[in-house]
């Protein structure tokens, strides 16, 4: 048996997205957001680099594992973190029950973005404490969106806590 490599999924693929996404403006001196992206599938990866790369106040710092994942949001505190949900070793479910453990990282936002789909799926994500729960394939609108909302929900966090 021979199987050909899969070619990482193109922003262009989406047909019910805009094609040309707008270019975020940035006022001088706006601070710089970092999100940490959480997911083992490079196809994945690569799609939300694309969708951060438009983004000038954003920069991307990832992971392929629960526990890489748990040492970089401990280390670089991110403003936000997306999480997959079925990751080697250690489930994103349980990856962030250790960020909400920990004094350190328990105020960091973490959305989901995973391929389990199904209501009781979106349910239990929820239940177990991610911010937002995104499903895959990546709208992304809906990201944008998402992403958004955390970083506003992650300013006024901060905010209430100087």
């Amino acid at each position: 048996i021979e199987l050909g490599t899969a070619v990482a999924p193109e922003l262009e693929a989406y047909k019910d997205e805009p094609l040309a996404m707008p270019q975020v403006q940035v006022e001088d001196g706006a601070p710089l957001h970092t999100l940490l992206y959480v997911e083992d599938n490079p196809a994945n990866l690569k799609l939300v680099e694309q969708i951060i790369a438009r983004r000038p106040d954003m920069r991307l710092l990832s992971a392929t594992n629960g526990i890489h994942g748990i040492e970089l949001a401990r280390k670089h505190q991110p403003d936000v973190i997306l999480m997959d949900i079925n990751l080697p070793g250690m489930s994103g479910i349980e990856a962030l029950q250790i960020l909400h453990n920990d004094p350190t990282t328990k105020h960091i936002p973490i959305v989901a973005l995973s391929a389990n789909a199904t209501p009781s799926d979106i349910k239990k994500g929820l239940h177990a404490g991610f911010f937002e729960y995104l499903t895959k394939p990546v709208k992304i609108t809906e990201f944008t969106d998402s992403l958004n909302r955390a970083l506003k929900f992650a300013q006024e966090n901060l905010s209430r806590h100087k």
